[in-house]
């Protein structure tokens, strides 16, 4: 775990000099100032954290607080920067501190319009860490830093930012493929909460696992659990249960970062649940062939929003 941190870290410290490289990519700056910028920058990078707790701070992961908060700041930085124009600074600086706040955003709830809305908001599509994102980071610095030509420089970052990109763009669609096709997939109630996000902590052991992406379906007799490890594959199932009873489903935003928890109230303290074993759906009928706990087999029909076990007729 202490390697995860490490990398999350990295991954912020590298967000703003990327975006310092991104932006004077062409312009000719001796190696002293590069070091300069990129400390700065990578300083900056991490100050959203340094202000306080997203719980007790929410304003400091706000892109409206700290995008106003960084306009005097950078022009006290003009009056000791003036080769840099107002605006090449303002993308380089504010830009590592919004940065840090959008890489957060990918991986977990930052309350991003406060104080607008005090709600929390996420686009969960990567684990905080995950090197198919620090490492094409890592290359572009390296290609501002290091004495090379223009036109290599160039090829460099730009294919590191495409690299970002499409991976970004690849947890999108495997995000989007689970949330549209998980409800098509099993029969739901009205009241399920479909939950997809990046493997958590516990689950991320080697380099693959970052590039998954999980699921929770919560519903009022169901449960289900799985990963889908590529996009457009095949989903693997963790687990598969029905309960005999149907309980509550309950939404709150107590979940971790301020986020949306979902939850189910069990209809009762030593309520039966059953291990899903076949599903078939033909329009809004569906049947679940699911064994018990001695290995029993029990049928449960859907009718009317909710799960009753019968018999084939």
């Amino acid at each position: 775990m202490s390697m995860i941190l490490a990398m999350h870290v990295m991954t912020h410290l590298l967000t703003g000099s990327f975006i310092v490289s991104m932006v004077l990519m062409r312009k000719a700056i001796s190696f002293k100032e590069k070091v300069v910028l990129l400390g700065l920058a990578s300083l900056l990078g991490i100050v959203p954290d340094l202000l306080g707790n997203r719980y007790v701070s929410p304003w400091s992961h706000s892109i409206v607080v700290m995008g106003l908060v960084m306009v005097p700041i950078v022009f006290i930085f003009k009056l000791l920067l003036k080769k840099y124009s107002y605006i090449q600074l303002y993308l380089c600086l504010a830009g590592s501190v919004l940065g840090h706040i959008l890489v957060d955003y990918l991986g977990h709830g930052v309350h991003l319009v406060y104080p607008l809305s005090s709600e929390a908001y996420t686009l969960p599509l990567i684990y905080l860490g995950d090197p198919t994102v620090w490492v094409p980071m890592l290359v572009v610095v390296m290609s501002f830093v290091l004495p090379m030509p223009l036109g290599r420089r160039r090829v460099l970052s730009v294919t590191g930012a495409v690299c970002i990109v499409l991976y970004l763009g690849f947890k999108l669609a495997m995000l989007m493929q689970l949330e549209q096709g998980l409800p098509r997939k099993f029969t739901l109630t009205p009241q399920a909460a479909v939950q997809v996000a990046p493997l958590g902590d516990n689950r991320v052991h080697k380099l693959s696992d970052f590039w998954k992406m999980g699921f929770d379906v919560i519903d009022s007799q169901r449960r289900i659990l799985g990963v889908l490890p590529i996009p457009g594959g095949g989903i693997r199932l963790d687990l598969n249960l029905i309960y005999a009873m149907k309980g509550d489903v309950v939404r709150n935003n107590s979940g971790k970062d301020g986020l949306e928890n979902v939850y189910r109230l069990p209809a009762a303290e030593d309520e039966a649940t059953f291990e899903v074993r076949e599903e078939s759906r033909q329009g809004p009928a569906a049947e679940v062939v699911a064994r018990d706990r001695e290995g029993n087999p029990r049928l449960f029909i859907y009718k009317d929003g909710a799960w009753a076990e019968g018999q084939r007729e």
